[in-house]
């Protein structure tokens, strides 16, 4: 796939530092792009930023980031604003999962997930879009789950936080459509990334295991790729993933199959 039109844009990624997000990170180097990445793993996003500058990235910046800390949040993208400008590309990827029934899960870990999930991408957007509009316009990816379509075990809280990703962005989108500002919802299913091992148990531990169907999942560089794509085409809803997609049209046309399907799918 041609990514020539990410040559010398102003590229904005948070949850940079591995997955996913280093894959996109990657393919955005390698087209010339300028990075501004972002993680709360301070030494991850280093290595990440010196991946992407032997790639072939325009420049390279990079800043760790706690997205559960709302002022801090604000504060640093408004100073990172100051330094670079209005980004043309926003990928708002960062986001932490969930392990635990929901009666076993503790207040403080659903709100840490709604935090970094949900308000750590409101606030980005929020502090970016006046800048974005003032410049023309610009795209913003947002990385949902299929667990923003319909819920799953093990993940009432994080399911929450993504359908409110989706509520939240696609009203955004229909706001600005006509301001240059194009959104795309990214819904991954079973991709190989590390995510399981920082998802969260009840307790606020975590997970500490590669998921075996996330192991063997598509391949993270295939989904970035994709995502890239639809980010670029502007596309209102990409489903990235394998036989798993095939969940959504069950759980829309033919419920009690999904349910039956889902209740027998392990969650890990």
């Amino acid at each position: 796939m041609n990514l020539s039109s990410l040559k010398g844009q102003n590229v904005w990624i948070t949850g940079a530092s591995s997955g996913i997000g280093l894959e996109l990170s990657m393919l955005a180097a390698r087209s010339g792009a300028h990075l501004q990445l972002f993680s709360s793993r301070k030494d991850a996003l280093a290595n990440a930023a010196g991946l992407c500058s032997a790639a072939g990235a325009a420049s390279v910046s990079f800043d760790p980031i706690d997205l559960s800390k709302a002022d801090s949040a604000r504060n640093l993208v408004e100073e990172v604003l100051g330094r670079t400008g209005a980004p043309d590309y926003l990928i708002l990827n960062a986001g932490i999962s969930q392990r635990a029934v929901a009666a076993e899960t503790d207040l403080d870990v659903t709100r840490k997930i709604l935090d970094v999930n949900f308000f750590g991408s409101l606030i980005m957007a929020r502090s970016l879009l006046p800048a974005m509009l003032e410049q023309g316009g610009g795209h913003i990816g947002v990385t949902s789950s299929l667990s923003g379509l319909f819920g799953f075990p093990l993940r009432s809280s994080y399911a929450a936080s993504k359908h409110a990703l989706h509520g939240y962005f696609e009203s955004l989108a229909l706001e600005y459509s006509g301001s240059g500002i194009t959104v795309t919802l990214v819904a991954p299913g079973r991709i190989n990334t590390p995510i399981s091992l920082s998802s969260l148990k009840g307790d606020g531990r975590a997970h500490a295991q590669k998921d075996p169907g996330l192991a063997a999942g598509m391949d993270a560089e295939i989904c970035a790729r994709r995502y890239w794509k639809a980010v670029i085409k502007g596309r209102r809803l990409k489903l990235i993933g394998g036989k798993e997609i095939l969940m959504v049209y069950f759980y829309k046309y033919m419920p009690w199959i999904f349910r039956m399907i889902a209740a027998k799918t392990s969650p890990v």
